[in-house]
């Protein structure tokens, strides 16, 4: 991109791919189920002949590491803003999308907005608070590997990469764990409306799963106004600086999306971390060797099979891009996934190491963001998958697939195995 914007100057980027190839070459992995199993030769060849385009669609889209960083990171580029009009998705005709509906989640906005509530929102979900809970998340993890343990095998997804992290949010939180059953459904149809392969039948059950997850954390808001206990929950409605607190719709959007993130991503981690070791049996025996790689391990699962694929973010005025004048509402599609596998950040980045972040000076995967949006709770979700990891290698000495080779759900945003089944022993 420009150096106006941040990003590398265009002739530092060459691009021996058109823009219609490109696009077409992006598509095999956002609708095909197929090329979505695999994006990574893709990736790679974006790598080598694209890394950068100017899509038909009307937004610029970067695949590597210095690219990627310098978009998420810039403060010149946020999240849309109401009355915007913007490139339509990818798959849809050409067009624009006017933003119309404001939200006041963390997730939408921009500074100074954005800073305010992210700033309260902090001062109560800290990582103290995170680690405060570990033995507790453990314990949560417990009758889950007790009934594997008891079987020979687990429904990996089923039975724990989506439940856990159900049950560890709940409990962060303070939502009652018999309410947490109809919540899986209701958030992932809330959250299908990021992915890229969005419809407008997707974004309908969104929309509507939305309103009744905001009903019910209405009601459990005010419950806990009258009866407040330890959790996140009432911490952020006492939560308050400088005589700031969050109002009703900002407690019921971040809730909403501190659930969601909360479990999505953690069960994705999960999910791929298993898998990926279960592929590279000798990785698997070197962190059973040496469980002090657990950090290590959890941060390469995030950068070689991220969980988070994609990002966008929006010119807030004129600026530059790739050496172009762009107006106020152009897009870049940041491909996350991509850059986590740059061969000029990484060494040899589609081999799965185990022990590659030991190293201090290793770049840290973009799968969490970057800059102002970073997830706010990567903490909790790195702290799941170590404690997820070591209790797995702690009661079970033996791991192997038992069933069918894994395939990926139908979302290229959010990257997760729909089922996996795995004999323990």
């Amino acid at each position: 991109m420009s150096t106006t914007a941040g990003q590398a100057d265009a002739s530092d980027s060459p691009v021996t791919m058109n823009p219609a190839e490109a696009d077409a070459l992006l598509e095999s992995v956002i609708f095909d189920d197929e090329g979505r199993q695999d994006p990574v030769p893709v990736y790679r060849r974006l790598h080598a002949e694209s890394p950068w385009w100017h899509s038909t669609y009307g937004m610029t889209v970067v695949s590597r590491y210095d690219d990627a960083l310098a978009t998420l990171r810039n403060p010149r580029w946020g999240r849309p803003e109401p009355g915007m009009d913007l490139p339509a998705p990818f798959g849809q005709p050409p067009g624009r999308v006017r933003v119309v509906q404001p939200s006041r989640t963390m997730l939408l906005l921009n500074p100074p907005d954005h800073t305010r509530i992210r700033g309260l929102v902090s001062r109560a979900f800290t990582p103290r608070r995170v680690d405060d809970l570990r033995p507790r998340i453990a314990a949560l993890l417990d009758p889950i590997l007790d009934a594997a343990a008891q079987r020979g095998s687990i429904e990996l997804m089923a039975e724990l990469a989506v439940p856990f992290p159900v049950a560890v949010i709940s409990e962060l939180m303070g939502v009652p764990h018999d309410e947490t059953g109809r919540f899986v459904s209701l958030v992932r149809d809330t959250t299908a409306f990021i992915d890229a392969a969005a419809d407008g039948e997707a974004i309908e059950r969104a929309t509507t799963s939305a309103m009744e997850l905001a009903g019910y954390f209405v009601g459990l808001i005010e419950e806990k106004r009258r009866t407040p206990d330890d959790g996140l929950l009432s911490a952020l409605i006492e939560v308050e600086a400088e005589g700031d607190r969050l109002n009703l719709e900002e407690l019921v959007s971040n809730t909403m999306l501190l659930y969601a993130a909360g479990f999505e991503t953690t069960s994705n981690l999960i999910g791929n971390g298993v898998w990926a070791l279960l592929r590279h049996p000798d990785q698997l025996d070197r962190l059973r060797a040496d469980r002090s790689l657990l950090p290590s391990a959890v941060w390469e699962v995030l950068r070689y099979d991220s969980p988070v694929q994609l990002n966008a973010r929006t010119a807030l005025g004129d600026d530059e891009c790739f050496g172009e004048p762009v107006e106020r509402g152009t897009q870049v599609m940041v491909l996350q996934g991509a850059a986590n596998h740059d061969a000029t950040v990484y060494t040899d980045p589609d081999r799965f190491d185990v022990g590659r972040f030991v190293a201090s000076d290793v770049a840290p995967p973009l799968s969490f963001g970057f800059g102002a949006h970073h997830c706010l709770g990567a903490h909790l979700a790195r702290a799941e998958g170590e404690i997820v990891f070591a209790e797995l290698l702690r009661r079970f000495e033996h791991w192997e697939l038992d069933g069918p080779t894994p395939r990926y759900r139908p979302s290229f945003t959010l990257r997760g195995l729909d089922s996996m089944r795995v004999a323990l022993a």
